[in-house]
């Protein structure tokens, strides 16, 4: 039984068979239609009278599944100001007690005077 909120033993995959054959299918098939949708996109958008809702939206939609949505250029800022850092490991200790009573956090009580 696999542990409590896990669905899949360690090792195991969630998706053995990999990227099912349907979806590369739908790929190759809306790739094949490219040209129909560029030719309908054209089309529509030389129609000025015409609703063309339906049909940009197909178009659209092949390809995008055949080729991916446009990337999106980001531009951005960076201000990057330089840190220096010293970590300093503790010191060995003998025992998890001596480890505490150096290093632990103290209580509220310990704390006041």
């Amino acid at each position: 039984m696999p542990g409590e909120g896990r669905r899949f033993q360690p090792g195991q995959s969630g998706n053995p068979g990999g990227r099912p054959k349907a979806l590369i299918d739908v790929i190759d098939l809306a790739r094949q239609h490219t040209a129909d949708a560029v030719h309908a996109l054209c089309e529509v958008a030389s129609q000025a009278d015409a609703h063309p809702a339906a049909r940009v939206a197909a178009a659209v939609a092949l390809l995008d599944r055949g080729w991916g949505r446009p990337s999106q250029a980001i531009e951005s800022s960076v201000h990057v100001q330089q840190s220096s850092w010293v970590v300093r490991a503790p010191a060995p200790v003998s025992s998890t007690q001596e480890w505490l009573e150096r290093y632990a956090p103290k209580t509220i009580e310990e704390q006041q005077p």
